[in-house]
């Protein structure tokens, strides 16, 4: 006769996450349309939820991150934006194949759009400046196709 497998308990993982808030916002919010909502949540000011949810490889560069860094020219290479922020040196590799994204998400990196936030130090600006016009000259360099007509 087969076993009939044990029921498996319940394992709490110790902590449990939640907003402290009073009874007026919480019905306030439950009010609200949702659209309303999502639509407050792109305004500035809002950046961390428009975050992605973090993952293992946001603390450490990935290999495609350290393949990139290596074929990047040493003068334009981001070595402390590599150490100091590897989530994001991991999306730019990931993205390199598209110039033009990664033009634009270099151009958001630079221009403050989070408000009140501190923002990068000066050498990581630096680096992230000299990656955006490395980029620029492989953008100018490609052939350009002609418009249909």
């Amino acid at each position: 006769m087969p076993e009939i497998p044990a029921k498996k308990t319940f394992d709490p993982s110790g902590s449990i996450e939640f907003e402290f808030t009073d009874v007026a916002t919480a019905r306030q919010q439950a009010d609200q349309p949702p659209v309303l909502s999502a639509l407050e949540q792109l305004l500035p000011g809002n950046w961390e939820k428009q975050r992605r949810a973090a993952s293992p490889t946001d603390r450490a560069l990935t290999g495609k991150a350290i393949d990139w860094l290596l074929s990047l020219p040493a003068a334009v290479r981001p070595k402390a934006l590599g150490e100091q922020y590897p989530r994001i040196a991991n999306h730019l590799a990931e993205h390199w194949h598209d110039l033009g994204g990664t033009q634009f998400s270099l151009m958001r990196l630079l221009a403050d759009e989070r408000g009140g936030r501190r923002g990068f130090s000066l050498q990581i600006e630096q680096e992230i400046g000299r990656l955006a016009a490395h980029v620029q000259s492989l953008l100018d360099e490609m052939p350009t196709e002609p418009a249909a007509l």
